[in-house]
């Protein structure tokens, strides 16, 4: 299946999902090559729902099933990546649950990443920038973020 992304003239749009998993004030995190760190999670495939989409992902990245997922916020995410050199309009479905805590995860995707605790103290060095925000909710109801990067 592809992944939910669309090329256009203007740039890409993207559907992703995204993991909230909290252990010991610490919360789990992807840290890249080019040293951005984000949350969990990936591109939506073709005919997957969001649950499913961020099942996967967890699994791919963490070898853990990812237990008691609910959806926790939405974040329309305006950016420029300079490394490709386009503006991106995204969708994030971010889903808040559990995993087994490991000192270490073997990450099964083909990106070269570190899956690994990052104390919540830091949580301004996640991206998008607006995340951070979520570290303060804990509602009931789905938070809405909207991140305007570039638009």
């Amino acid at each position: 299946m592809k992944d939910l992304t669309l090329e256009i003239a203007e740039g890409k749009l993207n559907i992703r999902v995204a993991a909230w998993i909290e252990h010991e004030d610490q919360i789990l995190v992807s840290t890249f090559p080019d040293g951005s760190i984000s949350l969990v999670g990936g591109r939506l495939k073709f005919s997957e729902t969001t649950l499913e989409g961020i099942q996967r992902e967890v699994l791919e990245e963490t070898g853990e099933y990812f237990n008691s997922p609910v959806l926790f916020a939405i974040v329309e995410n305006f950016f420029y990546d300079p490394v490709v050199g386009q503006h991106f309009h995204e969708f994030l479905y971010i889903y808040k649950g559990q995993i087994q805590a490991k000192a270490f995860y073997v990450d099964d995707a083909t990106e070269a990443q570190v899956i690994s605790w990052m104390p919540k103290s830091e949580i301004k060095l996640l991206k998008p920038d607006v995340l951070s925000d979520l570290a303060l909710r804990s509602s009931d109801h789905v938070v809405h973020l909207v991140n305007l990067e570039s638009r």
